[in-house]
């Protein structure tokens, strides 16, 4: 009974933890992926139509771990503690989270092609948020597509 009120911020560390620390590698397991797909297989879709299969069933849906082409505005980017880059893109009403590894570094900024406002078209594995995240997905292991 003595430990029973270290119990929740023991478990909470721990998921914290287990998933922060394996995200780089997920990532670049993503990437990976991304990079060797058949571009013939590649599903384009919009961000809406990812986002309702998501919110429907986030295990389930049709589209998680599969590989997906979106496109949309920049409308954010950021570094991550891991040294992953974010980038959101928004297509209507709907978000996508790309997530990319360091090679994108130098294309991030004024007067570079990820900027504010600058319209991309990105390539990502599909994989289902946790359940307090803003958006029912993310896409791992991105590139752009010239």
């Amino acid at each position: 009974m003595k430990f029973q009120h270290l119990l929740f911020p023991l478990i909470a560390i721990l998921l914290t933890g287990c998933s922060s620390s394996s995200s780089a590698l997920h990532n670049k397991t993503a990437t990976n992926i991304v990079l060797q797909a058949d571009s013939s297989k590649i599903n384009k879709i919009e961000i809406s139509d990812l986002h309702t299969s998501f919110l429907n069933d986030r295990t389930a849906s049709a589209h998680n771990g599969s590989i997906v082409e979106v496109s949309g505005e920049v409308v954010a980017f950021a570094l991550t503690e891991e040294g992953l880059y974010t980038v959101t893109i928004k297509d209507g009403d709907a978000t996508a989270i790309c997530i990319f590894d360091d090679s994108i570094s130098g294309k991030l900024g004024d007067n570079r092609s990820v900027r504010k406002s600058s319209k991309l078209i990105v390539q990502g594995q599909c994989h289902s948020s946790g359940l307090f995240s803003s958006n029912p997905f993310t896409l791992d292991g991105c590139r752009i597509v010239e």
